[in-house]
């Protein structure tokens, strides 16, 4: 697989993007398949209230699938795109990628290994979203996020929308759990004060 990376970026080189920088746009068209090498891109869309839903976020190995089917459809862009940490990606070019996928089993089997993960994930985000409470969505998402790392660099607004709730009811479930002494919350970043009982508390927390 090693020289199927390598092969890819000798073709294509690679892009530095910026964190916060956007990718792609709803109503756009994709001019490539982004190949992400290092950092993370997030993929959501802003309904017409206004409200943003995370889809699902891109890591390094993986491709952005939204982008794939769209131009294996010749489609617009459903949603946004945009480097949520300074990041290096390859851009494979749309008629490369729709040919790969027919041509190139590794191609092919990244593309259908990062499609299944990802509407896994969707099932499960709708499924927390229907029957779980929110703070053991919020409780969920810190352990996850926080990779045992002791604090993620997030606001509210922003933890709010990739829960799929609200941003006072954020605050209010954040601060019920920093009176309990779990998280310590400052200006843009939550702090995890111990993991252990925040897997602790996730399972003893009925939806």
């Amino acid at each position: 697989m090693k020289l199927e990376e390598d092969y890819v970026e000798r073709q294509f080189g690679v892009q530095k993007v910026k964190k916060g920088s956007m990718l792609f746009s709803e109503g756009g068209f994709c001019s490539g398949v982004p190949y992400l090498k290092e950092g993370r891109l997030k993929v959501y869309l802003i309904s017409d209230n206004g409200r943003e839903i995370t889809l699902y976020w891109i890591e390094p190995g993986q491709m952005c699938i939204l982008a794939m089917i769209t131009v294996y459809s010749g489609v617009q862009y459903p949603a946004y795109t945009y480097a949520e940490e300074d990041s290096s990606l390859v851009l494979v070019p749309s008629a490369t990628a729709v040919r790969w996928l027919h041509e190139n089993s590794w191609w092919r089997s990244l593309f259908m290994k990062d499609l299944s993960e990802n509407v896994l994930y969707l099932f499960t985000l709708l499924n927390s979203m229907v029957s779980e409470s929110v703070e053991r969505r919020i409780l969920q998402y810190l352990l996850e996020s926080s990779r045992d790392r002791r604090y993620l660099e997030i606001t509210q607004e922003e933890l709010a929308k990739d829960i799929g709730s609200v941003r006072v009811v954020v605050n209010r479930v954040l601060k019920s759990l920093e009176r309990e002494g779990v998280v310590e919350v400052l200006r843009g970043k939550v702090f995890i004060k111990d993991h252990e009982r925040l897997k602790k508390r996730i399972g003893g927390n009925p939806p």
